[in-house]
């Protein structure tokens, strides 16, 4: 549940800095942060799959299948290394 919360609070804060950066309107901004919250979410339930003790690609292919029409790459999003 914490981990949920900070998830939230990095998305909040990283959309916020992004509108200041980008001169967003006040609803752009909060359309950016529910975006960030949407990921913050597919990426909270795949590391819930793989603490789960699930094999990493039945939780990869529930991510892709997450995150399918929202994002751009492999990954959901996810720059690091596997």
């Amino acid at each position: 549940m914490r981990f949920h919360v900070f998830l939230a609070i990095l998305g909040l804060v990283s959309a916020v800095a992004h509108a200041a950066e980008n001169n967003m309107t006040a609803d752009e901004a909060k359309a950016h942060a529910r975006k960030h919250r949407e990921f913050a979410e597919i990426h909270l339930q795949a590391a819930q799959c793989l603490e789960a003790g699930k094999p990493y690609k039945e939780c990869d292919e529930a991510l892709k299948k997450a995150c399918k029409g929202k994002a751009s790459g492999p990954h959901c999003g996810m720059r690091h290394q596997h």
